[in-house]
Formats: C-alpha cells, structure tokens, sequence
C-alpha cells in the first residue's frame, strides 16, 4: 500500500509503506502520455500494444525518436525507478508506485491518482480509475 502521493513542483514523488526514500516520477511530454494511454487501452482491450513498455516509460520516462516521432523507452540504465521496483518492492508494493505514475501521464492527471487510492489501490483502484479513463476518452463506454 502507498503510504502518500505528493506533487512536489512539476514532478510527482510516491511513497510506498515502509519505504523511506520516495520514487520520484518526472512528467512526460503531452504526446508521450497520449501513447502509453493508447497503448495501455488497447492492450487492455486486446487490440495489442506493449502495457509494460507503456508502465516503464510512465515511470522513467522516454526519448522521441526522431525518425518515427515515436516515444521509446530510454536505456535501461537510465530507468531508475523502473530497477528500484524490481530490486525494492514485491509485485503488489509495485503495482502502488506504476499505477499513480501512469495514471498521473494520463489526462487524468491527480484525479486519476486519487481515485485509484480512494479505490483501494490494487485491481479496485486499478479498474476504477483506468474505466474513469476510458470514458473519459469516449472509449468503451456502454450504449444503453
């Protein structure tokens, strides 16, 4: 579980219970974040698209490639928090630190954040707040 979620500046700092030093997230360019949410939806939706390269750049954030205008993610020398979860945290402590770094990408920004740990976090807060972003986007919205 997350123990608090602070803006600090533009970047967004998280702490995960227990942990003393917070994962420090960086903000993406707009269009950075318009591609792990297609990715991450389409994925989740089965249309394909790579959900753990879209988690890695949501944490670490990526480079544009300059011939395919492309965000892609940096060296893994250079993910930081993307090793730290790996070598820190179990994979639930983990979905704590990915999911607000991804939500917070998204147009949904902090309020994405806050539903997912209104939610409960884990697959509640996760499904909430990735249906808010569906729909929100017009994506998967229910015909009645």
């Amino acid at each position: 579980m997350t123990t608090r979620i602070e803006k600090h500046g533009r970047n967004l700092h998280i702490w995960p219970e227990g942990i003393t030093d917070p994962f420090i997230i960086r903000p993406l360019p707009g269009r950075a974040g318009v591609q792990i949410t297609d990715a991450y939806l389409n994925a989740t939706a089965g249309g394909g698209g790579d959900i753990v390269a879209a988690l890695q750049i949501a944490v670490d954030g990526a480079r544009e490639n300059a011939i395919t205008g492309q965000w892609e993610l940096l060296p893994e020398e250079e993910q930081a928090n993307w090793a730290r979860i790996g070598r820190e945290l179990s994979q639930e402590e983990g979905n704590s630190v990915i999911m607000p770094a991804f939500l917070w990408q998204t147009l949904l920004g902090m309020d994405g954040v806050r539903l997912y740990l209104e939610e409960g976090e884990g697959l509640t807060g996760t499904l909430k707040a990735v249906g808010a972003l569906a729909q929100r986007l017009g994506r998967f919205v229910p015909r009645t």
